[in-house]
């Protein structure tokens, strides 16, 4: 139905082509009671037209073109467990073309599964206020990840593991042990009004076929040099970073060496278990 826009004040409203106005009076009214019953059925339907129009105006979500979209950077790959045992380096991040030329020898293949509970499986940004705030986990308003945030951490992570090993789909029928990562928190932390960090958390679970070899949880945060999404983002970025460091150097001489035989169907069985088994057996560390 066509509409147009009238002002009533400061409030823009809409009514139908068409439709007659209050101000309008009908073409012919009718005489005394009759006149007077139609013109306030009249008002009656022009009052529940506007309400609708203003719900509907309400209720119309944020236009895509007024949101400011984030996403981590270009990735900055540590230094991989190969390179960093041979210099004797820790918690060392460098370029991707300088890693790769450092001639680090290529370790066994690895199956990796990133994870994230639904609500961070979204493109929302989230903050937290101070405990004495309530500690809530709120959303920005009008900006959002590039993709969400288990995509983001996922995709990142793959890249920094394939410097000196190949990396696998779970569903890859090539024989391989597999790394699955839960990402558990990823929030900006707000201590003040004008101080805030990055917080990354998450649980990593490494199996053999459908043999639980080790897990652990990993947590690292960063300052954010602005107290907005802006700061927020980049200091997500920088503590993924370092997660992603800590978890390259737990993983070292963790890895097994895939069997020649093909354990496919083992390894399908692992990736959907893995809950049940993670809560079953005592993780070796």
């Amino acid at each position: 139905m066509m509409r147009n826009t009238v002002m009533q004040g400061d409030i823009e409203m809409t009514e139908p082509i068409g439709a007659i106005r209050v101000t309008e009076a009908p073409a012919a009214a009718g005489p005394g009671r009759h006149g007077a019953r139609r013109l306030r059925t009249l008002t009656a339907w022009l009052l529940y037209a506007g309400t609708a129009a203003l719900m509907a105006g309400c209720a119309t979500s944020t236009p895509s073109g007024s949101l400011t979209r984030f996403d981590l950077g270009p990735p900055t790959m540590p230094v991989t467990s190969a390179a960093a045992n041979a210099g004797n380096a820790t918690n060392v991040t460098a370029p991707a073309s300088d890693v790769m030329a450092s001639g680090a020898s290529r370790m066994p293949p690895l199956k990796v599964v990133v994870n994230a509970p639904s609500w961070l499986d979204a493109d929302v940004i989230y903050y937290r206020l101070p405990a004495s705030d309530g500690d809530q986990a709120r959303v920005y308003a009008n900006s959002r990840w590039l993709a969400p945030p288990s995509r983001l951490f996922g995709d990142r992570l793959r890249a920094a593991l394939s410097v000196d090993r190949p990396v696998l789909a779970a569903g890859d029928p090539t024989a391989a042990p597999a790394l699955r990562v839960e990402l558990e928190e990823f929030a900006q932390y707000f201590d003040s009004t004008s101080v805030s960090r990055g917080v990354v958390q998450v649980r990593a679970t490494l199996f053999d076929g459908p043999k639980l070899l080790a897990q652990t949880t990993l947590r690292a945060q960063a300052p954010a040099a602005s107290a907005d999404a802006a700061g927020g983002a980049r200091a997500l970025a920088v503590a993924s970073d370092a997660v992603q460091t800590q978890l390259i150097q737990w993983l070292a001489g963790r890895v097994p060496a895939p069997p020649a035989t093909t354990r496919a169907p083992a390894q399908s069985r692992a990736l959907r278990a893995a809950p049940s088994a993670s809560g079953a057996t005592t993780p070796a560390r």
